[in-house]
């Protein structure tokens, strides 16, 4: 069986040409080589409302959903709150995440590095046995951060429970006959 998915890249920085989108390309192309169709990629800006419209939509749609962008320390990093928003559920601390941080950071581990460790009520965190830091998964939502490095480096840790059966193009040449 064929699975779906659909890819929301998040971020003003990619809508507005200072970054360009490399994530939808090595998501595709490695979507399609695990079985799995991309049906639809959606650009959306650091925004609320519309990550949560987004996010809500895709889920109800597609088998699966990954998302990229939007989950650092700062200001606009506003994914979590935005899918917590979508599906009305509390953004909670996660313990896992939040002692990881503290001791990442030690002292330096402020209000806006605690932010990351904040996630939709529900989540799963997926850790991983490298040094990666862990990849959180709420519902059929998986939360990548932007950074193609980051992104790759997780994908390519988790991508065999995506696996499904494999798509096989095969090409036909006809010639045509003039028979007089």
């Amino acid at each position: 069986m064929i699975r779906t998915a659909g890819l929301i890249v998040i971020g003003n920085e990619i809508l507005s040409g200072k970054i360009q989108d490399q994530n939808s390309f090595f998501l595709a192309t490695e979507l399609r080589a695990l079985g799995v169709s991309l049906m639809r990629i959606a650009v959306i800006p650091d925004d609320l409302d519309t990550i949560s419209r987004e996010a809500r939509t895709f889920s109800e749609a597609y088998d699966l959903v990954f998302t990229t962008g939007g989950v650092g320390p700062t200001h606009d990093d506003v994914t979590m709150e935005g899918i917590a928003r979508g599906f009305s559920v509390m953004l909670v601390r996660n313990p896992m995440l939040e002692k990881k941080f503290v001791e990442r950071y030690g002292a330096a581990a402020n209000e806006a590095v605690m932010k990351m460790a904040e996630v939709p009520e529900g989540s799963e965190v997926v850790e991983f046995a490298t040094n990666n830091f862990p990849l959180v998964v709420f519902r059929n939502i998986y939360i990548f951060p932007g950074i193609p490095r980051y992104l790759q480096e997780k994908f390519n840790l988790i991508k065999e429970r995506f696996r499904t059966s494999d798509f096989y193009l095969k090409k036909v040449y006809l010639r045509q006959w003039n028979r007089i």
